[in-house]
C-alpha cells in the first residue's frame, strides 16, 4: 500500500483554509450585528428626537391657543361688565348720546355672544379648538342660563330703545335689574372657567416635563446601551482580533521559519537523494494475526533477523517491542483503525538481532471475509535502512549549508518582528490616543448630565451624540487598516481600488488604480490579503521615501498569472539597496518579498535614483507541480 504525502498535506492545508474562512466569516458576522446594533439605536434615539419634537411643537401649539381661550375667557367678564355699565348710562342720556351708545351695546352684545360660541363649540377661524374636558363643558353648561338672562334683557332694552318708543327708566327697569342681578354670577362663573383653563394648561406643562424627561431618560439609556453592548463589545472584539492577529502572525513566522529551513535544504538535498540508486527492499510478509491482533504466524525472515533467544511474540504490538500497557494501546488503536476498513501504515525504528537501528516501512493489511467483517490482519514489512542511512550521511554533509540557510531565516524572522512590534506599537497608540481618550471624554460628558438643566443637557447630548460619531469613525479607521471589510466583502480588485482612493484622499499625492484586463477573479483570502498588504507597503513607501507625486497602481492578468504594477515617479534609489539582509535598510522590502513567497508570487524590484520605481509582483494563478498549495 504507498499513501501520497503530498495528497495529504494539500488535504490538510484545504481544511485549514476552509476553517480560516469560516472564522472570517464568523468574525465578519459579528461585525455585521454589532453595526446592525448600532443603527437600531441611533434609529430609536432619532425616533425619539422626533417624537420629543412633535410633542413640544403640538404643545406649544396648543399653549397659544390656550393663552387665546384664557385671554377670551377674561374678556367676556370685561364685556359682561361693559353691558350692565351701557344700559345704566342709555337710559339717562339725551336722545343723540343715546343712539352712540346703543352702536356701542349692539357691538358688544354681538362679540359677547361670538366668544361666547366660540368657547363652547370651537372657532377654526379664530383658531379655537373645542373644549374636550368636561369640567370645562360643565361650567359653561351651568354658566349658560344666567349668560341667556343677560343677553336677552340687554337685547331687548337695546330694541325698545333703538326702535325710539317714549319708553322710561320706569318702563325699562325689570330687564335693567335683570343684567344687574346676573351679572355677579356670570363674573363668578368666568373666574371659575378661567382658572380650570390655566389648571389645564400648566397639567399640560407638567404632562410635558414628565414626557421630555422619558425621552430624556431612553435617550440616555439608549447612549449607555450603546457604550456597554456596542463600543465596549467593539473595542473588546478590536482587542481580540489584535491578540489573534499577533498570535497568527507568530505561528506563521514560527511555521514560516520551520517550513523555509526545511524547504532550504530539501531544495539542494533532493537533486542528490534524487542520485541515490540503492534499492528499497520489497515489501514482505512476515506476519499474520486474527483480528484482534492476536499472532499465528510469523515468517522465518523476521525471526532470523529481529527475534531475541527470550522472545515471544503473542500480539502484533510485541513484534516492534512494545509490552505491557504500550501494547495493549497499540492493539486498541490498532483495531480502531482496521474497524473503519482503513490500512495501518508507519515507519518504525527498532533494533535487531546485533543491536543495530533498522528503519522498516510497516503496513498491516485486513483482509476481509464474505461478511465484510475483518477475517486475518496481514504484516508486511520494507527495510529502509540503506537509503535512510544514506539520507543522514547526506544530511551531515549539507549541515553547514542548512545551518548557513537557518542562520539566515533567523534574521529575516527577527526583521520581520520588529516590523510586528512597530505595528503593534501603532495601533496600540492608535487605540490610546484615538479610541481611548474619546471613551474617557464620553464617561466625563455622561457623568456631567444635570437633569433638571433643560438646554444643558440638550446640549451635552448633542455632544455625546457626535462623539459617538467620531469614536465609531476613528473604530472604522483602526479596522480598517487591520482588515478591511472591503477586500473580505468584495475581493481584492476592490480592495485595492479602495485603498487607492482613501489614501489619494489622505495624501496631497495623486493616485490612480487601472484595472488593465478587467480582472474580476476572487482568490483565496490569504492570497488577497497578501497581495494588498505588498500594494499596501509599496504605496506607502513610494509616498514617504521617494516623495513621489503620483504614483501608478495598475493590475492586468492572463491565464496562467496575475501582474500587479506599483509605479512612482519620486528620487528612486540603488537596486542594493533592496537586499533583504542588510540591516541598515528598512523592514519595507523584506515584508513584501516575504510575503510574495509566502504565496508562491515573485517579487521584482526596479530603480534608479532620479529615475523613480517600478514594483512588480507576479501570482500565479494556477498551482504549478512543486508549489505549496494555498
Amino acid at each position: 500500500m504507498v499513501y501520497d504525502n503530498n495528497a495529504i498535506f494539500v488535504a490538510l492545508d484545504n481544511t485549514n483554509e476552509r476553517q480560516n474562512i469560516v472564522r472570517i466569516y464568523t468574525q465578519h458576522n459579528q461585525f455585521s450585528r454589532l453595526r446592525a446594533y448600532y443603527l437600531l439605536a441611533l434609529s430609536i434615539i432619532a425616533l425619539s428626537i422626533i417624537i420629543g419634537q412633535f410633542l413640544v411643537q403640538r404643545h406649544l401649539r396648543e399653549q397659544e391657543s390656550d393663552a387665546h381661550i384664557v385671554n377670551m375667557a377674561g374678556r367676556q367678564r370685561m364685556l359682561s361688565q361693559k353691558i350692565s355699565k351701557l344700559i345704566l348710562l342709555t337710559n339717562r342720556l339725551n336722545t343723540k348720546e343715546r343712539d352712540s351708545l346703543l352702536k356701542e351695546l349692539a357691538s358688544v352684545n354681538a362679540e359677547w355672544i361670538e366668544n361666547n360660541t366660540s368657547l363652547r363649540y370651537g372657532n377654526e377661524a379664530a383658531a379655537i379648538p373645542i373644549s374636550k374636558s368636561k369640567a370645562i363643558n360643565r361650567l359653561f353648561l351651568e354658566n349658560q342660563p344666567v349668560f341667556d338672562s343677560i343677553y336677552f334683557a340687554s337685547n331687548r332694552i337695546y330694541s325698545q330703545l333703538k326702535n325710539g318708543d317714549k319708553s322710561s327708566y320706569p318702563f325699562l327697569e325689570n330687564d335693567m335689574r335683570t343684567v344687574l342681578k346676573h351679572e355677579p354670577i356670570f363674573l363668578r362663573h368666568m373666574d371659575s372657567i378661567v382658572y380650570t383653563y390655566e389648571k389645564l394648561a400648566s397639567g399640560k406643562i407638567v404632562k410635558l416635563k414628565r414626557t421630555e424627561y422619558i425621552l430624556f431618560g431612553i435617550s440616555l439609556l439608549i447612549i449607555i446601551l450603546e457604550v456597554l453592548l456596542i463600543f465596549i463589545p467593539t473595542t473588546r472584539k478590536v482587542n481580540e482580533t489584535l491578540i489573534k492577529l499577533i498570535k497568527s502572525e507568530s505561528d506563521a513566522q514560527q511555521m514560516s521559519k520551520e517550513i523555509g529551513a526545511l524547504y532550504a535544504s530539501l531544495e539542494e538535498s533532493y537533486e542528490r537523494i534524487s542520485g541515490i540508486t540503492l534499492p528499497v527492499a520489497p515489501p514482505r510478509l512476515i506476519a499474520k494475526s486474527d483480528k484482534g491482533g492476536n499472532l499465528y504466524y510469523v515468517s522465518d525472515y523476521y525471526l532470523r533477523s529481529f527475534s531475541h533467544e527470550d522472545q515471544r511474540y503473542k500480539t502484533i504490538a510485541n513484534l516492534f517491542g512494545l509490552a505491557g500497557e504500550a501494547a495493549d494501546d497499540f492493539n486498541d488503536q490498532l483495531i480502531d483503525v482496521v474497524s473503519n476498513l482503513k490500512n495501518w501504515h508507519k515507519e518504525l525504528v527498532y533494533s535487531d538481532k546485533s543491536g543495530e537501528k533498522r528503519h522498516m516501512d510497516i503496513h498491516i493489511i485486513p483482509i476481509y471475509n464474505q461478511e465484510g467483517e475483518v477475517d486475518v490482519l496481514q504484516v508486511f514489512a520494507a527495510d529502509m535502512t540503506p537509503r535512510r542511512l544514506a539520507e543522514q550521511d547526506m544530511y551531515k554533509k549539507d549541515r553547514a549549508e542548512i545551518e548557513r540557510k537557518v542562520n539566515e531565516q533567523k534574521f529575516r524572522s527577527i526583521l520581520v518582528l520588529e516590523g510586528q512590534e512597530e505595528e503593534r506599537k501603532r495601533i496600540a497608540m492608535n487605540i490610546h490616543d484615538g479610541i481611548g481618550q474619546m471613551l474617557t471624554s464620553l464617561k466625563f460628558q455622561t457623568a456631567s448630565i444635570d437633569l433638571s438643566k433643560t438646554k444643558e443637557t440638550e446640549q451635552k447630548l448633542l455632544d455625546i451624540n457626535k462623539l459617538i460619531k467620531d469614536i465609531i469613525q476613528e473604530v472604522r479607521i483602526v479596522t480598517f487598516n487591520l482588515k478591511p471589510p472591503v477586500l473580505s466583502d468584495y475581493g481584492l480588485v476592490a480592495g485595492l481600488k479602495n485603498l487607492v482612493q482613501e489614501i489619494d484622499k489622505l495624501s496631497n499625492n495623486r493616485l490612480i488604480f487601472e484595472n488593465i484586463t478587467d480582472f474580476q477573479q476572487r482568490l483565496s483570502p490569504k492570497v488577497e490579503n497578501n497581495i494588498y498588504r505588498i500594494v499596501q507597503e509599496a504605496v506607502n513607501n513610494a509616498i514617504k521615501y521617494a516623495n513621489s507625486p503620483t504614483v501608478l497602481v495598475s493590475l492586468e492578468h492572463n491565464t496562467d498569472e496575475l501582474i500587479l504594477t506599483i509605479k512612482d515617479t519620486g528620487v528612486g534609489f540603488e537596486s542594493k539597496s533592496t537586499d533583504l539582509f542588510h540591516a541598515d535598510y528598512g523592514h519595507g522590502f523584506l515584508n513584501m518579498q516575504e510575503r510574495a513567497t509566502y504565496i508562491n508570487g515573485k517579487l521584482l524590484i526596479e530603480s534608479k535614483p532620479g529615475l523613480g520605481t517600478i514594483i512588480k509582483l507576479f501570482v500565479p494563478l494556477k498551482n504549478k507541480p512543486g508549489n505549496i498549495a494555498i
